[in-house]
């Protein structure tokens, strides 16, 4: 079943979802300071942006691996660098003091889900998430019966997640714990994130 073929793809894009970065620091801090329903207008912005995102990225893979073959292998050795990239940040997350936490305090459900869109939106990591998503997981631009399947399953698995956060952190007591979680969170990401990218670059001189 195609679904099944998506799911080891989906399963690293919530380990995304996940990890904290721009989209999430701003749902957790809006949920934190301006309450439930603040936040989950940052979850919808959140799964309406990567509905898009996905759309753009998923096609104009397609097409472009469908017009030119041989540049799936320079794509392996991008998405590996940039693995290894991205587990060097988390990694010195994790090791770096703990900064304070903030809230974002009196947001409407509308000012609230239009921030979170523009975060979303102008967000870099969201581009070259995509691209370490493509390169460990073609399948997912391979026709496009999987292309729309990840695209909703990604714009769902965005909001869920989002939607999770906004609930959790509107309570009093989740900005304490979420302090513990942080930097060891970051640390597990990061060598995950490091055995990945060694085994994308691997391949892409073999």
């Amino acid at each position: 079943m195609p679904f099944f073929d998506l799911l080891p793809a989906l399963g690293f894009f919530l380990l995304n979802v996940f990890v904290p970065g721009p989209n999430v620091l701003n749902t957790i801090a809006t949920a934190t300071g301006s309450g439930y329903r603040a936040g989950l207008a940052c979850a919808l912005a959140c799964g309406l942006g990567i509905l898009l995102w996905a759309s753009a990225a998923l096609f104009g893979a397609a097409a472009f691996f469908q017009t030119y073959p041989l540049a799936t292998q320079s794509l392996i050795f991008i998405g590996g660098s940039l693995l290894i990239y991205f587990a060097v940040r988390y990694v010195r997350k994790a090791i770096n003091p703990q900064s304070d936490f903030l809230s974002i305090h009196d947001q409407t459900f509308a000012s609230a889900f239009w921030q979170a869109f523009l975060v979303m939106m102008t967000n870099p990591k969201v581009l070259t998430t995509w691209l370490a998503v493509i390169s460990l997981f073609p399948i997912i631009t391979d026709g496009v019966p999987n292309i729309l399947g990840f695209i909703l399953l990604s714009a769902a698995a965005s909001f869920s997640g989002h939607a999770l956060f906004a609930s959790f952190f509107s309570s009093k007591t989740a900005a304490g714990i979420y302090l513990v979680l942080y930097r060891p969170l970051n640390g597990l990401v990061g060598i995950g994130f490091f055995v990945y990218g060694v085994k994308l670059l691997s391949d892409a001189f073999v």
